[in-house]
């Protein structure tokens, strides 16, 4: 057999790549640096190139290395997929879901989730990173994401989970202090907190009636953790034109917080859990996606029937597809 054909030769290559050592990869397979180094020499030999530059320190891939690496590591992954999948048998359930999600929603709201999960499949467990992107699928960093777009990729699988309302929002001490906004013109005069962070594009304008408005504020202050915004909301530091509902819903109706810019607003978002095909074969993402985004659409939902005596939430939603 052609040393090409030698799964564990590539999976040593990889975790070359990653290492950059060759006592390190040893380590990480319990072999010997000869064995190593003999792997990634049979795979050169049969490839007629090289796969490393010896010359550099650290080690680094050649042209045809890094080709290499995209092209093996997900086939390596669809391979410990089928074989996971094979052993888990038609009524056991097991293994780990690596999910790519929001930050600040994992902060306040996931733990409980996966908790109430595990009662139905106590031998999966979930590793939770990532900020909620494709890329985190596509390059395997993750199972399943949450995004806040319909991927156009046809590598990637995706179901609607419910949509993300967004509120613009300040506290009563601040509005007593310098005023309530309604027009969008009016943020000239206040300090707005913008969200800048990468689960979504930065709000540029406001929409009412189907008329938009630029959002040009006198004092802005551009931040990457809604949590953060939140609370500086809260302390009444400045205001929010698209504070998230799940995020404010309950302030709203204990009138910790309260509407501002009357029927201005960044429209909803349609959002979708997205996993790649592959993933998509095995049957633990499977079984946890499709309860995963019934469970979410519960959740979306029972935030905006909480806030409805307070403030109305906009009936169309935007679907973006990229």
């Amino acid at each position: 057999m052609t040393k090409l054909n030698d799964l564990n030769a590539w999976r040593i290559f990889v975790s070359l790549c990653r290492t950059g050592s060759f006592s390190d990869t040893a380590a990480d397979f319990d072999i010997d640096v000869s064995t190593v180094s003999r792997s990634i020499g049979g795979l050169e030999k049969a490839l007629g190139q090289d796969l490393f530059s010896r010359n550099s320190r650290p080690l680094q891939l050649t042209q045809v290395g890094e080709r290499a690496r995209s092209h093996i590591v997900p086939l390596l992954q669809m391979h410990n997929e089928m074989i996971s999948d094979l052993q888990q048998g038609s009524s056991q359930l097991s293994g780990k879901i690596r999910l790519s999600l929001a930050p600040g929603f994992v902060t306040r709201f996931m733990m409980p989730m996966l908790m109430e999960f595990n009662v139905m499949y106590p031998d999966i467990s979930f590793e939770v990173g990532g900020g909620g992107a494709i890329q985190d699928i596509l390059q395997y960093r993750s199972d399943i994401a949450v995004v806040t777009y319909k991927p156009k990729d046809a590598r990637i699988v995706s179901f609607s989970r419910g949509r993300n309302v967004y509120v613009p929002v300040a506290s009563p001490e601040y509005i007593k202090k310098y005023g309530m906004p309604l027009h969008p013109r009016d943020l000239v005069n206040h300090r707005v907190l913008l969200y800048s962070g990468t689960v979504r594009n930065p709000t540029k304008v406001l929409v009412k009636n189907g008329v938009e408005e630029e959002v040009v504020c006198g004092n802005i202050m551009k931040v990457a953790n809604i949590l953060a915004i939140r609370k500086s909301v809260l302390d009444g530091m400045g205001l929010a034109v698209d504070l998230p509902l799940i995020h404010c819903a309950e302030e709203i109706a204990a009138g910790k917080l309260i509407p501002i810019l009357p029927g201005w607003v960044n429209p909803p978002h349609e959002c979708f859990i997205i996993t790649s095909t592959s993933h998509w074969r095995v049957r633990r993402h499977r079984i946890f996606m499709e309860w995963f985004r019934d469970r979410l659409k519960k959740f979306f939902s029972q935030k905006e029937d909480i806030v409805r005596p307070y403030w109305e939430p906009p009936r169309e939603t935007v679907t973006r597809e990229v």
